[in-house]
């Protein structure tokens, strides 16, 4: 053959490489499918906050974590290992060059392509497949923790506010009875111990002062930490819509967390299969040359080579034995999970639901202790009562102010716990998420 023939075939050879299938032209068996088990996500909520001052902070936050763009770029490098995997299908072209026995060098071109490989090419594919869908679900599952946690941390900002707005007006109220004690008692008209009663009382209320406005100087902190700057003011905090009418093994079942695991153990099921095909021959076409310098027998060669392992010293059972060992592990693994979330869940659904009746109690026992406040200043002023028992009234009305910010605070982070337990915070906050790398 011609040497313009040689590089003409060449050439056509390089051309085909654009336009090859590139899926396995032969498959051993079918390869195990990760999605099999996953369930599609569709919407699972009544109602939205997507459009509130609210949720555009989350998404502002989840959007310019650090670890959002490293998950994207993890995404994108999955998608392209996958890409390289299928390229093993395509012709492949290597220039190499051999020195003979004379000094002289030989240039050789080599043009090869795969025709059966005993599955172990789409093996590869399938692995790199899963190790995506995997990734995209990790991904999913950290945009739904970052999203519970910048609605944790304005949760808490408010309510450590809230907490210590309460506190100061509870001092206030507190040194106003104390003044008055202090008067009457200068008065001769009271105790000693009715003095320094009123005093430990404001010492108390003064410590709570302190204590909230350190908790409010920590919630800042976070604040920063997960924002990026200071807060320049607290959006009003809706209710996390409800979820639709579903089991909870249903739920769980849609848990980002849950559904990367069952991607993990499909990884696993995908090396045992790639293990088991290791041994089998691979065939090839090759087509070389030497360009009429070397000892090739024509200016083409044409031949098909057979790669056949024989004998690895018990490597391949060994990895069969390790790829199914790490399987069963893995489906263990993903059953814990599942009771895991089942009992978070569970949980958090309880939550939700006694803390309303608690709430209810709570607002009960704010307007008696209102009553109780009001009728002990009463007693004072027709000299019946004593200004320590307006104090003790006050007292009681400030702990149920108090258990009311705080179950405030809970039924809020309760109810989105649900949502980021079941993933469904991030259509509920408008979260934008990634596209899967296998589609």
């Amino acid at each position: 053959m011609r040497p313009w023939l040689i590089c003409l075939t060449f050439l056509g050879a390089i051309s085909a490489c654009g336009t090859v299938e590139t899926t396995p032209p032969i498959l051993a068996e079918p390869v195990s499918q990760e999605t099999a088990k996953d369930v599609p996500r569709a919407s699972n909520l009544e109602g939205s906050v997507a459009n509130t001052p609210f949720a555009e902070l989350v998404r502002a936050s989840v959007a310019n974590a650090p670890t959002s763009s490293a998950g994207v770029a993890s995404i994108v490098a999955a998608r392209s290992r996958i890409k390289a995997e299928k390229g093993a299908f395509l012709p492949q072209i290597n220039a190499e060059t051999s020195i003979t026995s004379g000094g002289d060098a030989v240039p050789i071109l080599r043009l090869s392509q795969i025709i059966y490989d005993g599955g172990k090419g789409a093996g590869r594919v399938a692995l790199r497949r899963s190790e995506a869908r995997e990734t995209w679900l990790s991904e999913i599952s950290s945009l739904s923790a970052l999203s519970f946690e910048a609605v944790e941390t304005i949760v808490d900002l408010d309510r450590n506010r809230a907490l210590e707005a309460q506190a100061q007006r509870n001092l206030g109220r507190t040194r106003s009875l104390v003044a008055d004690l202090q008067s009457r008692f200068d008065a001769g008209a009271g105790s000693v111990a009715d003095l320094l009663a009123g005093q430990g009382r404001q010492s108390n209320a003064e410590s709570e002062l302190a204590q909230a406005q350190t908790d409010v100087a920590l919630a800042t902190a976070t604040w920063v930490e997960v924002f990026g700057a200071p807060p320049s003011g607290i959006p009003k905090i809706p209710p996390a819509p409800h979820l639709g009418r579903r089991s909870l093994e249903e739920l769980v079942a849609r848990s980002p967390r849950l559904r990367g695991q069952i991607a993990a153990s499909a990884i696993r099921e995908n090396e045992v299969t790639l293990a088991k095909r290791a041994t089998r021959p691979t065939l090839s076409a090759i087509l070389e040359t030497d360009f009429n310098q070397g000892t090739l027998p024509s200016d083409a060669n044409a031949r098909l080579g057979i790669d056949v392992p024989i004998y690895r010293g018990g490597i391949a059972r060994a990895n069969i034995d390790t790829a199914e060992a790490g399987l069963e592990q893995s489906r263990a693994g993903e059953e814990a999970l599942r009771r895991e979330l089942l009992r978070s869940l569970a949980q958090a659904l309880e939550e939700t639901n006694s803390i309303q009746g608690r709430l209810a109690s709570a607002r009960r026992a704010v307007r008696t202790n209102e009553k109780a406040l009001e009728a002990a200043r009463g007693q004072v002023d027709i000299g019946r009562g004593t200004l320590v028992q307006t104090l003790d009234a006050l007292r009681e009305l400030n702990t149920a102010q108090t258990r009311i910010i705080q179950l405030q605070a809970q039924a809020r982070r309760a109810e989105y716990a649900v949502l980021a337990v079941t993933g469904d915070i991030l259509d509920a906050l408008g979260i934008a998420q990634p596209v899967d790398p296998t589609l």
